[in-house]
């Protein structure tokens, strides 16, 4: 019984991820994934291929533990909400959109309207990413450390969700 359960949130996890990834795709605010022979030659402003430690399903593992642990009080605001994996590093062109150098960690970021925008979070899709090799290279093979860093990453987009600002964030340790 069990495993069922644990088959079956793989799956609505997978589900998840590709309907918001097409959405993100149709919404022009993601680039389709680059062949990989591309990607392992880099080029400039972009990180090479990188080996990943753990498996799509260990990771994914790992981020629906770190979601489990999110407080009970924010479980009303994760309606419609997607957590994404992206197992390649963010894109030149998100980085270009959120203002964010080369030279700086990018683990996770949130598309959608803020709440505090006057839309209903019903309104359309909202979408966390969270950025595997980032996690990975900040936190090396320490599997709790990288679900405490996962967890804090969703808080943190969660929070843009909510319409935090990021020195709003610092004062409560996001």
């Amino acid at each position: 019984m069990f495993l069922l359960l644990v088959a079956l949130f793989v799956a609505l996890f997978w589900w998840w991820n590709h309907r918001a990834k097409k959405w993100l795709m149709e919404q022009g605010r993601v680039e389709e994934s680059p062949d990989p022979t591309q990607r392992l030659g880099g080029g400039p402003g972009r990180r090479t291929a990188t080996r990943l430690r753990y498996s799509e399903q260990e990771f994914h593992e790992m981020v629906a533990n770190a979601l489990d642990g999110v407080p009970e009080e924010f479980d009303k605001e994760w309606k419609n909400v997607a957590v994404i994996v992206s197992p390649d590093w963010p894109s030149q062109e998100d980085r270009r959109r959120l203002d964010v150098s080369d030279d700086d960690l990018l683990l996770g970021t949130y598309s959608g309207i803020a709440r505090t925008e006057g839309t209903s979070s019903g309104s359309g899709p909202h979408v966390i990413v969270i950025y595997q090799p980032a996690l990975e290279m900040l936190c090396g093979g320490d599997k709790r450390r990288i679900g405490r860093q996962i967890r804090k990453t969703v808080l943190h987009e969660l929070a843009h969700h909510l319409g935090m600002s990021h020195q709003g964030m610092r004062k409560i340790g996001l």
